[in-house]
């Protein structure tokens, strides 16, 4: 994945709007509202967009392996609004 956004220059705007668009998508096809599930996530896609955006850059030079965090859902019982 890393070598996908090598060059290509990535600003923080096209970055901002890529997280939107994802949780757009998230929202369409009903992915859970569950606010531990919303920051597992948000956590996921923020990581995984700034590494994008520093490896995009002309003089970036991304290690080639990295291990990828975990990220957790469902530890604390599921939310219910009122």
């Amino acid at each position: 994945m890393l070598s996908k956004h090598l060059g290509r220059a990535i600003t923080e705007r096209q970055r901002r709007r890529w997280v939107e668009l994802l949780l757009d998508a998230a929202d369409e096809v009903g992915l859970p509202h569950d606010p531990e599930f919303r920051a597992a996530f948000l956590g996921y896609i923020e990581w995984g967009t700034r590494i994008a955006l520093a490896n995009s850059q002309p003089d970036a030079h991304p290690i080639q392996q990295a291990p990828v965090p975990h990220w957790g859902w469902g530890v604390a019982p599921p939310y219910v609004g009122a």
